[in-house]
């Protein structure tokens, strides 16, 4: 049985009863729930603080001191909740004072039922709008400081690896060199021998780093063989099974989602290493008609995914965020299942496209 979606919830503002009780039928008849009539301004923003209405559907005229655009005011700057005003004055200056309160909507008195039922439908339409694009903009925001933080961070980290790896190994071969070229004919041959060692060292070292930073298995072979050496890696280093599974098709993935794949994995794994006490994780990869699913399923501790996402908005979890944009980027969508005590999964649905449908 499919659940409804609850009725709007309406605040109506208006100091006539008769009328108040009027446009609260009209609501109902609409499909909305008017919650509470107020009939002062300063009623309104109690009860707008207190009930948290959808929308304020606002009489410009009140009793008391306070009128309605005053009211109106209040309510944008400390709740920014939509407001429509509902009135019979169309004054140019009721109509400038209005303006400055960035309404939702100005309905003039006589109005029909169809009227008003458009307006306050458009009117939420664009606070929902609104609050989206709010939202993407503060995900916008924390991702950008995110991306140069680990920017940072890994210039920080290889600056660090060439210093003290690579460069004592240099440091050391330049001391032998000039021990060989003082001693000339009579350089011992260990001196040789230990250069030698020294070099294969430091080659060793340039692979480990060029391999944090992107592994050639990627590059050499393709996206289902990169996961399975990335789930032996994790396995190995976290204690944790990792268990790869995969349909074989032919052809090659297009190069970007190969790596937005990859870098989903690497992070669903990191997380997983770092909170989720996991016995077990799965990864599988497979065709699904014209798109391409990935999961990365684990039986660990699981999450609050609410309060996660609010740690994320605030800058303090950022690595949903950030593959779920790798998603957006392909095209796709990724979804994150996780309550608490039932672990976490992973999933991604994108287009998929064959190397050859890139070039």
């Amino acid at each position: 049985m499919a659940l409804q979606t609850p009725s709007p919830r309406v605040l109506i503002v208006e100091d006539e009863l008769i009328v108040a009780r009027d446009i609260e039928q009209q609501l109902r008849t609409l499909g909305y729930l008017p919650v509470a009539i107020a009939t002062t301004g300063e009623q309104a923003i109690t009860h707008a603080i207190d009930l948290k209405p959808d929308l304020v559907l606002m009489d410009i005229q009140l009793a008391g001191v306070m009128d309605g655009i005053a009211a109106a005011q209040v309510i944008r700057s400390q709740l920014a909740l939509p407001v429509v005003f509902l009135t019979a004055f169309s004054s140019d200056d009721v109509l400038a004072r209005a303006k400055l309160t960035e309404p939702f909507g100005y309905i003039l008195k006589p109005y029909s039922e169809r009227e008003l039922g458009t307006v306050l439908a458009m009117a939420l339409y664009k606070h929902q709008a609104e609050a989206r694009l709010r939202t993407s903009t503060r995900q916008l925001k924390a991702l950008s400081q995110r991306v140069l933080e680990v920017q940072e961070q890994e210039r920080r980290r290889v600056a660090m690896e060439l210093h003290d790896e690579l460069g004592q190994s240099l440091t050391a071969i330049k001391i032998n060199l000039q021990l060989g070229e003082r001693f000339k004919d009579r350089a011992p041959p260990e001196l040789y021998a230990e250069n030698l060692r020294i070099v294969e060292e430091a080659l060793k070292q340039v692979r480990h780093l060029a391999t944090g930073l992107r592994p050639s298995v990627l590059d050499d072979l393709g996206l289902a063989p990169a996961l399975k050496w990335m789930a032996e890696q994790s396995a190995s280093r976290s204690g944790f099974e990792v268990v790869f599974h995969h349909e074989r098709t032919p052809g090659r993935l297009a190069p970007e989602i190969e790596t937005a794949c990859f870098r989903i994995v690497q992070e669903a794994l990191t997380n997983i290493s770092r909170h989720a006490q996991a016995h077990r994780v799965d990864i599988r990869l497979q065709r699904d008609g014209a798109d391409l699913l990935l999961y990365v399923q684990d039986d660990g501790l699981g999450f609050d995914l609410a309060a996660m996402q609010e740690r994320a908005m605030a800058g303090g979890s950022l690595g949903v965020l950030g593959m779920q944009e790798r998603a957006t980027l392909l095209g796709g969508q990724l979804s994150v299942l996780s309550a608490l005590g039932q672990g976490c999964t992973v999933q991604l649905r994108a287009p998929w496209r064959n190397l050859e449908d890139h070039s």
